[in-house]
């Protein structure tokens, strides 16, 4: 199968996305900014929703981009594609300032990082131990698991994946490296396997999913370019604008949550209580007291779909 043909997935909740896009005046001949174009499922739905739109979409992992550049080209010069992580967007969006229709987020990974890339994202998979999302990137999961100590790694596990067994899972690590160096994939996974009591471990979720989820938020360094980024898009988003996210897990989903509840206050700074000097007027409305999740027939076709999360506010 081709490459093109393997990793062209359906986007999560696309009508959902598609409404409320179609909500925001003047969308057909606005900007729109795709933070996270993956393989451009998204990008591909809206450039073909509205004929007169321009795109602008970010990817930090040149594969992915490449796939997307391939699968967007029809689009000619409505699309401007970037080669960055999106905390950096304000670098690329100058003079864009109250002129940006839309920001639409979809965070975590691609289809393409568990299945093509090889890069020891999944551990179903005999993979080199990884998970860097573009070259910037220096420390590597090999590192973390061989040379962090197990308190620090206790701190990885508890912080970025919310796991329980995380003592338990480090001390396993740190024993099992002693012996010889954790490699692969397929290694960690056993490892964390056989430091949880079976008794204790979820039905249908593999033992080592937090473990693996929080070795990359950590070594990308996902959280912060998620709270950087939605500060920036802010400003460049028009007023009667959106900002559309959707979140994988409750760490992402909290930053959201957080910042559109700020923002509707009128807070627009990172100081808390009496320290805030910001306006009490509203910077935003949020269109999602309560977020979206996609519907039962959208999970059953993409099972990875199931844990999202769906959240908009509109720029007052």
């Amino acid at each position: 199968m081709e490459e093109s043909t393997q990793y062209y997935h359906t986007p999560v909740m696309p009508q959902e996305v598609l409404a409320f896009l179609s909500g925001i005046e003047g969308i057909e001949s606005s900007i729109v900014v795709d933070c996270t174009v993956g393989e451009g499922g998204h990008s591909e739905l809206i450039l073909k929703t509205w004929d007169g739109l321009k795109l602008y979409g970010f990817e930090r992992d040149r594969e992915i981009l490449a796939i997307a550049h391939k699968r967007l080209s029809p689009y000619g010069n409505r699309v401007v594609l970037i080669n960055d992580n999106f905390k950096n967007l304000w670098l690329h969006c100058k003079g864009m300032e109250n002129r940006v229709a839309a920001f639409l987020y979809d965070f975590g990974i691609s289809s393409f990082h568990f299945d093509g890339s090889s890069r020891g994202f999944a551990f179903k998979t005999q993979e080199k131990l990884d998970m860097r999302l573009d070259d910037s990137v220096t420390l590597t999961a090999y590192d973390v698991v061989n040379n962090f100590s197990e308190n620090e790694l206790t701190q990885i596990f508890t912080t970025y994946g919310q796991e329980r067994w995380s003592r338990r899972i480090a001390r396993k690590i740190v024993q099992k490296r002693s012996e010889e160096a954790i490699e692969t994939t397929e290694q960690l996974a056993n490892i964390v396997l056989q430091a949880i009591p079976k008794q204790y471990r979820v039905k249908h979720i593999h033992p080592a999913t937090r473990v693996f989820q929080a070795l990359r938020i950590f070594i990308n360094d996902e959280l912060s370019a998620i709270n950087e980024s939605l500060k920036h898009a802010l400003g460049y988003v028009k007023p009667g604008g959106r900002i559309i996210a959707i979140s994988f897990h409750s760490l992402e989903d909290r930053i959201v949550k957080e910042r559109f509840r700020r923002w509707a206050k009128g807070c627009c700074c990172d100081n808390d209580g009496l320290l805030c000097q910001c306006t009490a007027n509203p910077l935003v409305t949020v269109l999602t007291k309560k977020p979206l999740q996609p519907k039962e027939s959208e999970t059953r076709q993409n099972p990875r779909s199931r844990s999202a999360k769906l959240r908009v506010c509109q720029k007052v």
